[in-house]
């Protein structure tokens, strides 16, 4: 008795060191992360880069992500090897991020931006799969009923995972551009570097949990009618699994609408504030208004998800809701230049990704428990190739009419994917 209860506290512990070391890799690759998005155009444009080019060149980064994320999720399903994705992806970020000032030709910072993609493709499926895995149970006292052939993860858990990067991203945000104001744009690429090795040295103590999952699925194929034992602990009475539920297409085609929509307008959201006559200190704060509201949003979100009256379904269409009242919100302060519109519209903008991440990260992490990382690779790339489209679309637009004027029509596109989620 005396060996099971040191048992039981060894793993517990185990739990605990694995959770707190992906969550800091995770927490701190949001920070270089955000900071690389949020700024690198800055840098850009003080080596001599027009805003077209800066444009073509940060469209490269999506474009890696979108080709390798769904290869490398899958490979990562395959061989169970979720921690060397993610130090493999981590490691390489530090040495991109050392050869930016290597060379100041613009084909030369398309290929480090298609490279961040890659290596983003790598890391990221791999990282949300693991602590997926990690996380694995339906509720905090660990007894599982399986009626499905698979072990319900809790939404509260999983949006543990969005309250990290949003916090990463609002303390990236944040901490660089108090770091450029005071030392210049050039303190961006240490700061990046730093960062992002602190995230990787976070990372090594991370221990994989796949082979286990798949062994412990194993173990009880056959089994029916009778109770399951982990860890010498009863965990539930084990039903016939029925027929295991997929993840449909549907999904990604009702996000792609809404990204199309709506991802444009984030990256200009600042000449929007600008051209109505909002002071540049003003315009930073309600940027910064997005994944701090995410932060707040994550965790309500994530209890109301694991509501028996609330499905993942209807969690997509409130997000696909206020992704309209968000572009709503910004025509609104365009026309009148009013501030408070801007900020209920970031307000609007923070729950909505806050409800379609975790409706959808549940959604597939549920269905899909085998090709988890696969399915958070075709995730990524569904979401990098709608921004993608959109950035053409939009710009061929804004070459004939002025964002305000195309906003109107904008507003709508997210709402095609509030239809489509009804048949999901």
């Amino acid at each position: 008795m005396k060996e099971q209860n040191l048992s039981a506290e060894s793993a517990t512990q185990n739990f605990i060191l694995n959770k707190i070391s992906l969550t800091s890799a995770i927490f701190f690759a949001g920070i270089a992360g955000y900071s690389y998005f949020a700024f690198l155009p800055l840098f850009l444009n003080s080596k001599g880069f027009s805003s077209g080019e800066i444009i073509f060149i940060m469209t490269w980064m999506g474009v890696g992500m979108a080709i390798f994320s769904w290869f490398f999720g899958r490979l990562s399903d395959k061989t169970g090897y979720r921690k060397l994705f993610l130090i493999i992806g981590l490691f390489f970020q530090v040495i991109i991020f050392s050869l930016i000032n290597l060379n100041n030709h613009i084909i030369f910072h398309c290929i480090l931006n298609f490279l961040r993609g890659l290596f983003l493709g790598i890391r990221m499926p791999a990282s949300n799969a693991l602590f997926a895995e990690i996380v694995e149970k339906k509720n905090k006292k660990n007894i599982i009923t399986i009626n499905t052939g698979t072990i319900e993860i809790s939404g509260i858990q999983l949006s543990l995972l969005s309250t990290i990067k949003s916090t990463g991203w609002a303390i990236g945000v944040l901490s660089s551009s108090s770091l450029i104001s005071i030392f210049g744009v050039g303190s961006l690429i240490p700061f990046l570097i730093i960062v992002t090795m602190i995230s990787l040295l976070s990372a090594l103590p991370v221990r994989d949990v796949k082979k286990k999952s798949i062994t412990i699925e194993e173990n009880n194929q056959g089994i029916d009618g009778k109770e399951m034992f982990l860890n010498n602990t009863i965990v539930g009475s084990v039903e016939e699994p029925k027929q295991e539920a997929k993840v449909k297409l549907l999904l990604f085609i009702c996000v792609f609408f809404r990204q199309f929509g709506i991802i444009p307008f984030l990256q200009i959201l600042s000449l929007l504030l600008t051209d109505a006559e909002i002071s540049i200190g003003l315009v930073g704060v309600v940027i910064a208004l997005n994944p701090i509201i995410q932060i707040i949003a994550m965790f309500f979100n994530g209890r109301m998800i694991d509501n028996p009256k609330i499905s993942e379904k209807l969690m997509l269409a409130i997000g696909f809701v206020l992704s309209s009242l968000t572009l709503l919100c910004y025509l609104g302060g365009s026309a009148t230049g009013v501030i408070f519109y801007f900020i209920f519209g970031q307000i609007c903008l923070g729950f909505s990704w806050g409800c379609i991440y975790t409706g959808a990260l549940k959604y597939i992490v549920n269905r899909a428990p085998m090709d988890r990382a696969l399915y958070m690779g075709i995730w990524i790339t569904n979401l990098q190739v709608a921004k993608i489209i959109a950035y053409q679309v939009f710009a061929f637009l804004w070459i004939i009419f002025s964002p305000v004027a195309v906003l109107p029509y904008a507003v709508l596109i997210p709402l095609i994917g509030f239809i489509i989620v009804y048949w999901l």
